[in-house]
């Protein structure tokens, strides 16, 4: 009876984190994850496309889901963007991918988020397929990029991390349906 009780305490605390995967595209991603202490939730799935090839299938996670950009970018908690590699792409590719979507969806950056930029490029390398990229803001730290669970580095200020979201979710995203996706309009 006592077990019973502290699993029902703890559930009710929401210290208990389902174990339940969301699949798209074949692959699956958890329900929720804990980012910085705190609990976010799947907020969406999409895939990035380049031609005819699928590169990656993304999710979105945050701590209460939002379905426009405008409201993702309003949060000022912590949040993660995965990326699910389902082809190779080389340090180039990357490199070339993430300044098209910089300065596609952030025209006017500040000289702070194009030096991050510079930072977080470097941070990248070649790719195969099944790696896994994660891009956990936490308000007071910053970006924090890891490759297959392996922390690359982090990337300081709220001005870099918005700069970021816009890649996936402003004007000119990777593709739409990505960010169709991302915002949970997908599944």
């Amino acid at each position: 009876m006592k077990k019973l009780l502290v699993i029902l305490t703890l559930l009710s605390a929401g210290v208990i984190v389902s174990a339940q995967a969301a699949t798209y595209k074949d692959v699956s991603v958890p329900d929720s994850v804990a980012v910085g202490g705190q609990s976010l939730v799947l907020n969406g799935m999409g895939v990035r496309t380049k031609f005819f090839f699928k590169i990656y299938v993304g999710a979105l996670y945050l701590p209460e889901k939002a379905d426009t950009a405008e409201a993702v970018l309003a949060e000022s908690g912590p949040d993660r963007i995965l990326m699910h590699m389902t082809y190779a792409v080389n340090k180039e590719q990357f490199a070339d991918a993430w300044n098209e979507g910089f300065h596609d969806n952030n025209p006017d950056m500040s000289q702070a988020t194009q030096s991050g930029l510079v930072q977080f490029l470097a941070y990248f390398g070649s790719c195969k397929k099944g790696d896994v990229i994660t891009l956990d803001y936490i308000p007071t730290q910053g970006t924090q990029i890891s490759w297959n669970g392996e922390f690359k580095g982090n990337i300081p200020g709220e001005d870099f991390h918005k700069a970021l979201l816009n890649v996936f979710l402003g004007p000119k995203p990777p593709s739409k349906d990505l960010k169709a996706g991302l915002l949970g309009k997908n599944n």
